[in-house]
């Protein structure tokens, strides 16, 4: 039998439980992500530990989003919440957002443009800004979890 699912409001507070068993010193608190149809429901992780989480390449923090993914049973985007912590996803969001319009751009001079592989994240941003601009076409490439993302002037 499947436990209930947690609720996207209980999330900080599990967090920050799960940390303290983990001996870190972390509170976790909404906070807002400037464009909440890409990075919605944003949970702040600060604290004299909080580091551990990113290092590493934010290993700890991916490991932890997992967690609370699976606890929370939700597949539904905007049900989800999602960790950050120093700003380390938020900042990845707004250089990815760029990298979407400097895409655009070569697409739209070159006739199409190619990003390296991308995480599944990262390229759903790519997808989503570009859907907001008319005139483009995006297609992830590839196999596995992080592949290429090609931008198409139409």
């Amino acid at each position: 039998m499947r436990k209930a699912a947690l609720p996207l409001e209980q999330v900080p507070e599990r967090v920050a439980q799960w940390c303290a068993h983990l001996g870190l010193k972390i509170t976790a608190e909404p906070g807002p992500s400037g464009d909440e149809t890409l990075f919605p429901n944003r949970i702040v992780l600060d604290g004299p530990d909080a580091h551990w989480l990113a290092a590493n390449k934010g290993f700890g923090l991916d490991a932890l989003q997992f967690l609370v993914h699976e606890a929370q049973g939700e597949r539904e985007e905007k049900g989800q919440a999602y960790l950050d912590v120093q700003s380390f996803r938020l900042f990845r969001m707004k250089e990815v957002v760029a990298m979407a319009g400097m895409a655009a751009e070569r697409a739209r001079t070159l006739g199409s443009y190619t990003f390296a592989s991308l995480s599944p994240r990262e390229r759903r941003w790519v997808h989503m800004v570009l859907s907001r601009q008319p005139g483009f076409t995006t297609e992830s490439e590839g196999t596995g979890t992080f592949k290429a993302l090609k931008v198409t002037r139409v």
